[in-house]
């Protein structure tokens, strides 16, 4: 495949929770995805979630697509048996690294070239049963973690450590791979900066029983309130460079940078039709509740 060899990053951001999809929007998108994607997200119970991940199956086409340089009819996704979407059918792009992750009201994806990576993304919610709630969780932080969430004097401010920190493990732990069976207790974060804003910082690091881990670069933000974390080793001996289209270069970021919000319009420019129009889809989804609360409600009015 023709290219540079650079390390430039893609960081993407999509509001799914603010996103209404009308009937053509919706076809089209399922135009856009495999076949199998399309029924697969025609399952989910609550449109939020047949939302989220419809955009993040989207924005990884576009971004295989675009960066890569592969026309987008071309790409073809498949799953590793830990559920880990990959590029299949193609020997020559091994080295490009992405991932997605859909919580609270925004998709994200992060993708780069000579490296592996995990992404996750958390929203700072807010819970009246934080005692109890961190009791349930206290196996899956280490102590030092733990006498640092409780450090704040308001709740509010322990349980932005609390998610901050669950989300450094969780973009750990997709950027390997492994599923829900790894031992996130296991973890050690050690943040310098308490406090993170809009401005991506990079100053985390990890320790694994003990053992520090230099190879790993964590880079985080927050996205209204939500925290992004972005898990990057770019010392895999396995990956030996990515080729780049040059038409994308403007769109990229060298080595980390703040993730882009992307509208409707963004993630669908460029797309092409998999298959034809299919109005089911549509069917199948609108009649649906947004989430539990809408179909809780809707469900007591009909009581």
């Amino acid at each position: 495949m023709a290219g540079r060899h650079v390390r430039m990053s893609v960081r993407w951001a999509f509001n799914f929770r603010a996103w209404a999809p009308s009937a053509e929007d919706w076809t089209v998108c399922n135009q856009c995805v495999q076949p199998e994607e399309a029924q697969r997200i025609s399952k989910f119970v609550f449109k939020k979630d047949a939302k989220s991940s419809m955009i993040g199956r989207l924005m990884i086409r576009k971004v295989i697509s675009e960066y890569l340089n592969i026309p987008f009819k071309e790409v073809t996704l498949a799953r590793s048996e830990k559920g880990k979407p990959y590029i299949a059918d193609r020997t020559d792009v091994d080295n490009f690294s992405f991932n997605v992750s859909h919580q609270g009201d925004y998709a994200v994806l992060a993708a780069q070239g000579n490296c592996i990576l995990g992404v996750d993304v958390m929203k700072l919610e807010t819970r009246t049963d934080v005692d109890s709630f961190f009791e349930t969780m206290r196996r899956q932080f280490t102590a030092e973690e733990w006498m640092l969430i409780r450090s704040p004097t308001t709740d509010k401010e322990r349980l932005k450590l609390f998610f901050r920190l669950w989300c450094l493990k969780e973009s750990y732990v997709k950027a390997l791979g492994v599923g829900i069976g790894f031992e996130v207790g296991r973890l050690n974060f050690n943040l310098p900066t308490l406090n993170i804003d809009s401005s991506v910082i990079s100053d985390t690091t990890l320790k694994i029983a003990g053992t520090p881990m230099p190879d790993w670069t964590f880079e985080e933000q927050l996205l209204g309130d939500h925290s992004i974390a972005v898990a990057v080793n770019e010392n895999d001996k396995t990956r030996l460079g990515c080729p780049v289209n040059k038409n994308m270069e403007e769109g990229l970021l060298s080595a980390g940078g703040e993730f882009k919000v992307l509208d409707f319009r963004d993630v669908i420019k460029n797309v092409q039709s998999l298959s034809e129009p299919d109005m089911s889809f549509w069917e199948n989804f609108h009649v649906k509740a947004e989430d539990p609360s809408q179909w809780k409600s809707k469900k007591a009015q009909t009581s």
